[in-house]
């Protein structure tokens, strides 16, 4: 006996609609029952009269929606096509100007006209990406906020270290996920993936700290365009972190936090989203993130102290003075 399927018809193609996010789709199995941490027996228990798609219904909706092709025929088609450097915006065939001037994103976008412009454009951007990454995503479907939140939690754990322990057992478990971690953080510092991590104006701070040191402890400060960002690991801890300003030889630290990437708390409440791409990040776990990377830190012997980018911003000379009282402690 085929299951029944509740469906909606969209320019002649039956869709089934996923019970959990709306999503209208031409099969609901595999993949996307996964993206939603539940299998196809708890599916079918829990949503009566939603259950998957037949054998019939779904070789009927992938001719429909030409899922017919192949994954193979697709990657020999398109992805090998612009995979690494034979990708026409690769970095070794362009500049970095030059790809800023292609990204939307980005304030030296060469259609921009002016600031407003990126702005408006980002904003209309975010906001019409619906994904399960994103906790607005599923405010939409009409979840409350603590249920929308451990919906977030549950798609975007997809690779824990409790996952890893359960899998494979404690010390194994722990050995891959630091392992993947690391060489996922490493990866991203070697490639020069990790530029967005700081801003030019962080790096004119530290410039400045820089001259009132002596010439040979200079060698023991770091930060990212000068001798790159430090970074530290412990033991059975989650991936690697990486501080902005570095004093090894006195063990200091400084965190150079722009407002509303790291959620200042001058400026926004626990509950706010205020990072302007991660938006299903609450300044709260903006916050947790960041306590976790100053702990860790400072088990290592490291002192941290904390500059906002609006305070630099404000009081360039005060700022400075803080720091330096900071390296006198």
């Amino acid at each position: 006996m085929e299951d029944k399927i509740e469906k909606i018809e969209i320019e002649g193609i039956d869709y089934v609609v996923c019970k959990i996010c709306g999503k209208k789709s031409g099969r609901l199995y595999g993949r996307h029952l996964q993206s939603h941490n539940i299998t196809s027996k708890e599916y079918k228990e829990k949503f009566t009269g939603a259950l998957l798609t037949t054998l019939k219904d779904k070789e009927k909706t992938s001719k429909n929606s030409g899922q017919h092709m192949k994954q193979e025929k697709y990657k020999k088609m398109f992805s090998d096509k612009i995979m690494g450097d034979k990708n026409p915006n690769h970095k070794s065939k362009t500049s970095e100007k030059e790809r800023k001037e292609r990204s939307p994103f980005s304030k030296d976008f060469k259609k921009y006209k002016n600031e407003k412009e990126r702005e408006d454009f980002i904003v209309t951007a975010l906001k019409d990406r619906k994904h399960t990454t994103r906790i607005d995503y599923y405010l939409e479907q009409g979840y409350d906020q603590e249920t929308s939140e451990k919906m977030l939690k549950d798609r975007q754990t997809t690779f824990t270290l409790e996952k890893c322990i359960t899998k494979y057992g404690e010390n194994k478990g722990r050995k891959i996920y630091t392992d993947r971690q690391e060489k996922w953080q490493e990866s991203l510092l070697k490639n020069g993936n990790l530029k967005y991590g700081y801003s030019a104006i962080s790096q004119e701070l530290f410039y400045e700290l820089l001259k009132f040191y002596n010439i040979d402890d200079t060698k023991e400060i770091f930060f990212a365009t000068k001798n790159n960002e430090i970074k530290l690991r412990k033991e059975n801890d989650k991936g690697i972190w990486i501080y902005d300003f570095c004093d090894k030889k006195n063990k200091k630290i400084i965190e150079y936090n722009g407002d509303e990437y790291h959620g200042n708390p001058k400026k926004y409440k626990a509950t706010d989203y205020p990072h302007p791409f991660r938006k299903q990040y609450t300044a709260q776990q903006l916050w947790d993130k960041d306590a976790e990377k100053t702990r860790i830190a400072i088990e290592e012997g490291f002192d941290v102290l904390t500059i906002w980018d609006s305070e630099y911003k404000k009081d360039k000379e005060g700022t400075i003075k803080k720091c330096m009282d900071f390296f006198k402690k």
